[in-house]
């Protein structure tokens, strides 16, 4: 919506071609009745936008999300992981008939969620939660009755956070691939925590031999 807003004011050239989005996670953005507001500003090929609210206390920063532009590249998909089929709905789709930045940010999230449920049945839910997302377009992502393919697999592990992979492909091209940081999360304080050593070596149990 926001660069939309600035394509329409002559802000924003029409037609740049996203090749990555990611987006920062600060704090929590809950729901109430004050309108958020969006901050954008254009740096070369990079559009850097800001989810705000403004109070009698100030500016509060929720979000950075920053969008570059330019040539994207083809990959082929990774043969050494796990695949999923991955169904598109109408809705996905855009004007364009292309599925849209925000739908395949929703795609990738709905595949994270089953590789995480497949991938790490013992540890509770509110463990984790995203720190930062991205997704690296490599083609336009069309309608397509059949099933597309996804992936998902640790990438890295840290003391409190690990990272995740995924891909979505046609079965021979990858369209789209996402990175995301997942933090430790401690529900009952609501603040970031370390993974303890058992956690942490499930995870790097199931980081990919390369």
């Amino acid at each position: 919506e926001g660069r939309a807003a600035m394509v329409a004011a002559g802000e924003l050239e029409d037609g740049l071609t996203p090749v990555t989005t990611t987006v920062r996670f600060v704090r929590p953005l809950r729901l109430g009745r004050q309108p958020v507001v969006v901050v954008s500003e254009v740096d070369g090929d990079d559009v850097e936008q800001q989810i705000v609210l403004d109070g009698d206390a100030g500016r509060v920063v929720f979000a950075h999300v920053t969008t570059r532009t330019g040539e994207r590249s083809s990959v082929v998909p990774r043969d050494d992981v796990a695949t999923s089929p991955l169904s598109l709905r109408r809705d996905d789709l855009g004007a364009d008939g292309h599925v849209t930045q925000t739908k395949a940010f929703e795609l990738f999230q709905e595949a994270r969620v089953l590789a995480i449920s497949s991938l790490l049945p013992a540890m509770r839910p509110g463990r984790f939660v995203v720190g930062t997302s991205s997704v690296t377009f490599r083609d336009d992502i069309r309608w397509s009755a059949e099933p597309l393919r996804t992936s998902g697999w640790i990438s890295r592990v840290g003391n409190g956070s690990f990272e995740m992979r995924a891909e979505l492909s046609d079965g021979h091209a990858v369209l789209a691939e996402s990175t995301t940081t997942l933090v430790g999360f401690d529900p009952d304080s609501q603040t970031s925590k370390s993974f303890d050593d058992a956690e942490r070596q499930l995870l790097r149990d199931l980081v990919p031999t390369p």
